[in-house]
């Protein structure tokens, strides 16, 4: 089963193109570890590589993990095995030796957003439906295939902090501003246009990280201005969470942690963290309510059986208040037809 596409063109760059046979996304599981394992060493083998791009073949460049595959893991070994063989997997495209471009032309999440640092270069299509960032703190887990890693080191650890804590989709235009993406395009083919000009442009791009005396951007937790928002963070965030979560206090630590070590052990510091978190009850609690739950009742699963859909057409509100007022507005933005009623005609017709 071909999970990437893959095509060389007269310039020498091969175009790597996503494509999970009987997914509607594409997904990080074992059949993408396996093609992705496979692409890798046709890559290494590859005579006179100029360059690589790396896009999807769907609507969606790469949704992130496969739940199903993730949720009954017991054994924190297992988790940890895992984001090091993916983690791995991802050094090496990094350390190719080639330019690696993402052109990602729809929405990146958590792994895919992971694949995507893994890149040197990132080249998002302007899209409004796209999103790109790691929401995984929403399910009770944290980006484990080096996203924290990476982040930190390219932003710096304080704005790296909001990125992986709160969960937020940014954007393309947000996602720009913030660091997550390098350049954004208006069409496919300015998109494909401008991945091929920069490899042409940066023939033997590094990773600064890689490299001996870098120094994250902002500084490490050992400068005085970092280390004294350090010093308060934990405090703060446990006021918010009220302890209850325990997957933004995991990403704090594993950034924290991670930046005063090198890039390997810092990944595998994060691996740990996602190992704990992933085998723990309440990011099982969290996938189940917040993903089997939720995706149930989007696709109608609380509605009672044997009974048609029906289209509401008229709607009456009782009460031409702020909350009647309110309701009217959306119900006619809906295209029904509103019927409001109050004590007497003045407040009605103000409602």
């Amino acid at each position: 089963m071909d999970v990437f596409r893959y095509e060389k063109d007269d310039a020498g760059i091969v175009t790597l193109t996503l494509d999970m046979p009987g997914r509607s996304a594409n997904v990080i599981d074992e059949t993408f570890g396996t093609g992705f394992r496979e692409v890798l060493e046709r890559l290494r083998k590859e005579e006179e590589l100029a360059g690589v791009i790396l896009t999807s073949g769907k609507a969606l460049f790469l949704a992130g993990a496969d739940l199903d595959g993730l949720y009954p893991i017991r054994d924190p070994a297992v988790i940890f095995e895992r984001a090091e063989a993916l983690k791995a997997a991802l050094r090496e495209l990094e350390t190719l030796g080639k330019p690696v471009v993402a052109a990602l032309n729809g929405t990146a999440l958590g792994g895919g957003m992971e694949l995507a640092l893994a890149c040197h270069h990132r080249i998002a299509l302007d899209h409004p439906k796209s999103r790109f960032g790691f929401p995984e703190v929403s399910l009770g887990l944290l980006p484990g295939g080096g996203g924290i890693t990476r982040l930190v080191r390219m932003v710096g650890l304080m704005p790296a902090f909001p990125i992986l804590m709160e969960g937020t989709r940014f954007t393309p235009r947000e996602a720009l501003d913030r660091g997550l993406i390098d350049e954004l395009a208006e069409t496919p083919e300015e998109m494909f246009g401008k991945a091929r000009a920069w490899i042409a442009a940066h023939p033997t791009p590094k990773k600064g990280w890689y490299e001996k005396g870098f120094e994250i951007p902002g500084g490490s937790p050992a400068n005085r201005e970092i280390a004294r928002m350090l010093a308060v963070g934990p405090a703060m965030l446990r006021k918010k969470t009220r302890g209850n979560y325990p997957a933004p206090h995991a990403i704090m630590a594993a950034a924290v942690e991670g930046a005063q070590v090198d890039f390997d052990t810092a990944c595998r510091i994060e691996s740990r963290y996602m190992a704990k978190l992933a085998t723990g009850q309440v990011s099982k609690n969290m996938m189940t309510a917040f993903w089997y739950h939720l995706n149930e009742i989007e696709k109608g699963g609380n509605r009672p059986k044997g009974i048609p859909p029906q289209e509401t057409r008229k709607v009456g509100v009782l009460g031409a208040g702020m909350m009647g007022h309110g309701i009217a507005y959306v119900s006619a933005y809906a295209g029904m037809a509103v019927v409001l009623k109050d004590l007497s005609r003045e407040a009605a017709q103000k409602g």
